[in-house]
């Protein structure tokens, strides 16, 4: 595993970005920095995926939506890596750009999950950088991705804007694993991540379809579960189960279209 992590850290291009901006949330940069738990990274990072069975939650999702993978892709909030390594195992996606602001979650984390998913490195680039300005050209992307990240945003409407000028006419913005509030279910538990700082924020279903709206995408949510992992992710898309989803508790991904003809 040491061998094939080192490959993936030589192969794969590692390159800072623009200067982050004022968005960019200093207490969720020292978490990840010096506080997030990986102890032990080459046992625990591909525990974390297989735990959650990430890459079968993500073929579920495809499946679901109808969204196809291709071309160029970018992740925008990387952290460890699984979805741009996962993506990139795919021969129709040719490159992927994961954008994340912590550094030691590129440098240190991403090698040993692309290592584990046996991902292309060559087609993983990581971009250090801030996701609220990224600094990629405009439409110069087929997909834009987020795994858990796009609640993070200190911005979520200047967020939805970066994926939108970033996607091609007729791209794709995908928002997986992003937690949803429901009537009876308002606030979650932040855990470990909520002793220090405020950057896990509360959405409920229609407020991310109008922040992908209000950047200009034709925006639908879909059923999907978050964590395959445990039995209640595995039931609760099942009837009689799937009756009480958006109301006992929300499992949803929001996909953003980008039209071929933007209205004038």
């Amino acid at each position: 595993m040491k061998a094939a992590v080192g490959v993936a850290e030589s192969d794969s291009p590692l390159r800072a970005g623009p200067r982050f901006t004022d968005a960019a949330d200093a207490q969720e940069l020292s978490f990840r920095e010096d506080i997030e738990a990986y102890p032990e990274p080459l046992e625990d990072v591909p525990r974390f995926i297989d735990s959650k069975r990430l890459p079968e939650l993500l073929t579920r999702v495809l499946r679901s939506t109808g969204v196809v993978p291709r071309g160029v892709v970018v992740e925008l909030g990387a952290g460890v890596c699984w979805l741009a390594a996962s993506l990139a195992t795919r021969p129709e996606v040719a490159r992927v750009v994961a954008v994340e602001f912590s550094r030691r979650r590129l440098r240190d984390l991403a090698p040993i999950a692309i290592a584990h998913l046996g991902a292309p490195a060559q087609k993983v680039e990581r971009l250090v950088a801030d996701f609220h300005s990224p600094g990629l050209p405009d439409c110069s992307a087929d997909l834009v991705v987020t795994d858990a990240a796009f609640h993070h945003a200190a911005d979520p409407r200047r967020l939805a804007q970066v994926a939108y000028r970033v996607l091609k006419p007729n791209g794709v913005f995908l928002l997986m694993r992003e937690p949803t509030t429901t009537p009876a279910r308002a606030r979650r538990d932040h855990g470990l991540e909520g002793d220090h700082g405020d950057f896990e924020h509360e959405y409920k279903r229609d407020e991310y379809l109008q922040f992908l709206r209000a950047a200009g995408f034709r925006a639908d949510s879909y059923a999907a579960p978050g964590n395959l992992g445990t039995l209640r992710g595995r039931l609760a898309l099942r009837p009689p189960f799937s009756l009480l989803n958006g109301t006992v508790f929300s499992e949803y991904v929001y996909v953003g279209r980008k039209p071929l003809e933007e209205s004038r």
